[in-house]
């Protein structure tokens, strides 16, 4: 079976898998997350369905973050109201070139987004459960050795699953912990970011700017804080719709069935 990024857009996600769950007969799921928190996979795994994530999504996520963390540092908005007012007025800003970022979770999304910060010649260290070293990471440590990391990094990007270990990973201690006026990017899951530790992080400056894609709940409420502050971006768990991803998807798709018809391993199976 193939729940593709079609089916979600069209919000049928729900009723294809009560389909397959309803017939008994799926073997193996290809599906566009990257991500299988949702309660309806486990489902899936209890009736013995061998499910394959999507790494379909990496090159949208990755330039997502790229152009959002270039908007802030060269300041965009100021730009803006500046053309808009009729103003010739020039602004200093921000480069990439050689700063710090921390990636946790470094899967498809996490080196997709190296390779990219690597090109602005910035330092990657990457957080990786194995602590196995990479050729896309000056540095690759573990959760348990972040912390010592956070004074010396100028942006933190999480691209991780969520799990018991990364559920409420970035709260009040992490920001205490956090350099002045680093950045912020949250593309995983809204669940391992303490919203409120966040928001008096952002008013205090601790952190310059947030990019922000997923929430919890979402959608984001209305009376949330987070829409008024400045230095926030939010967008509607939407880092993934790149023009390209739902035709890498097929792509990911047909290459897994034939492995799958083959009996060979399957990619970025759960």
């Amino acid at each position: 079976a193939w729940l593709n990024v079609g089916l979600a857009r069209a919000n049928l996600t729900q009723q294809y898998v009560q389909a397959v769950l309803a017939a008994g007969t799926v073997k193996w799921l290809q599906t566009f997350n990257a991500g299988l928190d949702q309660p309806f996979y486990q489902a899936m795994f209890e009736q013995g369905i061998r499910i394959s994530a999507s790494s379909a999504q990496a090159i949208a996520i990755a330039e997502y973050i790229i152009a959002n963390i270039l908007a802030c540092y060269q300041d965009v908005f100021a730009r803006r109201r500046y053309q808009q007012a009729h103003q010739w007025q020039k602004t200093v800003f921000k480069e990439l070139w050689h700063t710090r970022w921390l990636l946790v979770g470094f899967g498809n999304i996490g080196q997709a987004v190296a390779q990219r910060l690597r090109a602005f010649e910035c330092e990657v260290i990457a957080v990786r459960r194995s602590g196995q070293a990479h050729d896309l990471a000056a540095q690759v440590i573990t959760l348990e050795q972040m912390a010592e990391h956070l004074p010396q990094v100028d942006g933190v990007i999480l691209a991780c699953p969520l799990t018991d270990e990364t559920a409420g990973l970035v709260d009040a201690a992490f920001f205490q912990q956090l350099k002045p006026g680093a950045t912020l990017v949250n593309i995983a899951r809204g669940k391992i970011v303490d919203e409120t530790a966040l928001i008096d992080a952002l008013k205090r400056g601790v952190v310059a700017q947030a990019i922000l894609d997923v929430f919890d709940p979402e959608p984001l409420p209305t009376d949330s804080s987070l829409w008024d502050l400045e230095n926030v971006l939010i967008t509607p768990h939407s880092s993934n719709a790149g023009a390209n991803t739902p035709l890498r998807g097929d792509l990911l798709f047909l290459e897994n069935l034939r492995r799958y018809l083959a009996q060979e391993p399957l990619l970025n199976e759960a």
